[in-house]
């Protein structure tokens, strides 16, 4: 299985992982990421060996993969660089995306679906389709080990989060600008949180380093968790009861962790990113749904999401902490 880049778009490709084992319970399924994704399959139970994709050495890479001697391949990135990898790979079943000129090197191609929009994990479980494999409920599901659950309380703890506190976790960064909740909103649901008894955790990815101090100041009741590594903000993810984001990586994460999430979108459509889950909440800007992609960049920072207030959030996560609480036994 191929899928080479952004988190997300990972996490939602090893998805359809859950159907190939169910109906190939012996075979052996390996995946094709990039460095930066690695990490997020290195403990999937149901991935035989993760190859990371080095486009440094493209020949090398070629012979890793013929080496293997697969009988299919499914190139669910269908770029130019993933189905020249796919022809190469010598599989008797090769199924990507129809893509126009490219589409030559597959056996089994996909059209694009020109319908109603859908969860895009339900988009590709197409493929299994395709390939007359049954497909189930869509989900994903990632792992951490108890050593690096251990890690994340090691890292609560030393930030000033109390063990048996309720914790809602917060990512400040995403891609584009327009699709950035401002810090001084999350800022204003930290401070409803702690007058609640909520400890808010805001996770500090690479890059955040300003947004996360802007916050802090304030509202110096927020802890601040750093997370330079993958792994350590998933296993921080897994630690918290809600997850609170805009439409980035993790909040996907916590969805395969098991996480309750609440996603706050700008001019993206959230139903293709939505899994229907009722630990999942989606909020949208109104005024941004008529927003165009080719509009973001001269819209300016937050433009399309400044609509999201802080109360309605607040009561998102009360909601998810409510029907957590009724769940358990």
């Amino acid at each position: 299985m191929i899928q080479l880049r952004r988190l997300g778009d990972v996490i939602l490709t090893a998805g359809l992982l859950n159907d190939l084992r169910e109906a190939y319970a012996q075979s052996e399924i390996d995946f094709l990421t990039g460095a930066a994704s690695e990490p997020l399959l290195r403990q999937h139970p149901l991935v035989s060996e993760v190859i990371e994709y080095d486009k440094r050495r493209p020949v090398r890479m070629i012979r890793e993969i013929r080496s293997h001697h697969y009988d299919w391949v499914i190139d669910v990135q269908s770029s130019p660089r993933t189905a020249m990898l796919t022809r190469a790979s010598g599989a008797t079943v090769r199924a990507g995306w129809d893509i126009g000129f490219w589409s030559w090197v597959y056996t089994h191609k996909l059209p694009r679906s020109g319908g109603k929009t859908v969860y895009v994990l339900r988009e590709r479980q197409r493929f299994l389709e395709l390939l007359n494999v049954p497909i189930g409920v869509p989900a994903t599901h990632l792992e951490i080990t108890g050593t690096e659950r251990l890690r994340a309380e090691e890292l609560l703890a030393a930030a000033g989060v109390p063990p048996a506190a309720l914790r809602v976790g917060m990512v400040l960064s995403v891609t584009e600008a327009v699709r950035r909740w401002p810090v001084e909103n999350f800022a204003e649901l930290a401070g409803l949180l702690a007058q609640e008894g909520v400890v808010p955790v805001i996770l500090q990815n690479p890059g955040d380093q300003a947004l996360a101090a802007r916050l802090r100041s304030l509202c110096p009741s927020a802890m601040i968790v750093e997370t330079a590594e993958l792994r350590t903000l998933l296993a921080v993810i897994a630690a918290c009861n809600v997850l609170v984001s805009g439409d980035t990586g993790p909040a996907h994460m916590a969805t395969a962790l098991g996480v309750p999430r609440v996603t706050i979108y700008g001019p993206t459509n959230p139903i293709a990113w939505n899994p229907g889950l009722p630990t999942t909440i989606i909020l949208r800007d109104p005024a941004a749904s008529n927003m165009r992609t080719r509009d973001w960049a001269a819209a300016g920072e937050h433009a399309g999401i400044t609509g999201v207030s802080a109360e309605s959030v607040l009561t998102s996560v009360r909601t998810l902490l409510q029907r957590t609480n009724a769940a358990q036994p």
